[in-house]
């Protein structure tokens, strides 16, 4: 389990999960996003929006963490 800050750089920012392709490419499951207000969405609809300042708190194989964390902070991802 892994919680992945989400960057302005982002392309997956303003992106609903469900168009995201994170279960699909990554192979993860989202199990919370922490809002940039704090608020926690558990167990997030498919309609959740990915938003910059967003924390995703994903679960599944390290490999495909470090993925989605290259996809939601590429400044840090180091691509």
């Amino acid at each position: 389990m892994e919680e992945i800050p989400v960057s302005n750089a982002s392309e997956l920012v303003n992106v609903q999960l469900k168009d995201s392709g994170i279960r699909q490419n990554y192979n993860l499951i989202i199990i919370a996003i922490k809002k940039a207000d704090g608020n926690m969405l558990f167990n997030p609809s498919f309609e959740a929006v990915i938003a910059p300042n967003d924390t995703v708190i994903a679960v599944g194989e390290v490999d495909n963490l470090q993925k989605l964390e290259w996809a939601l902070n590429p400044k840090i991802g180091g691509q």
